[in-house]
């Protein structure tokens, strides 16, 4: 049985660099940048509408872009650009009762949030801490010369 370790991180300090979709395709922009890092990019529906969302890769960070003009509260739907798949996994916002959608990340984590507007409810899922750790703050410990 695997016991659970709650870190609190600043919003900010770990950056996603390869997140997927439950098919495996990559999440990351080829093109798009926010905060001077790839974005994760995704396909966003909502009210019959269909466009794109480029979501902060920093853990704790909610700004994003999106060719759809989206309203607090809205609920949207998020799925792979790629193969379509869906994003939304069982668990269910605590604050919102609603389900949840998932990023994945290398080694069996994952970044969960909740697909409503302006709502902030999200948590990282890191399976092999050590090696995990080491990606996200790799930027960080490097010496600046």
């Amino acid at each position: 049985m695997m016991e659970e370790l709650i870190l609190k991180v600043p919003p900010g300090r770990i950056c996603i660099k390869d997140g997927k979709c439950p098919a495996g395709h990559s999440l990351m922009s080829r093109d798009k940048l926010l905060d001077g890092k790839p974005a994760i990019v995704v396909e966003v529906r909502l009210k019959g509408r269909t466009g794109t969302i480029y979501l902060n890769p920093f853990y704790g960070k909610f700004e994003y872009e999106c060719d759809l003009e989206l309203a607090q509260d809205d609920i949207v739907a998020l799925s792979c650009p790629t193969c379509d798949a869906s994003l939304t996994v069982e668990d269910t916002c605590r604050l919102c009762n609603i389900p949840m959608f998932a990023i994945h990340l290398p080694d069996g984590g994952q970044v969960e949030a909740c697909p409503r507007i302006g709502c902030h409810n999200h948590s990282l899922t890191i399976v092999d801490l050590d090696a995990q750790l080491s990606r996200y703050y790799e930027d960080e410990i490097r010496f600046k010369m």
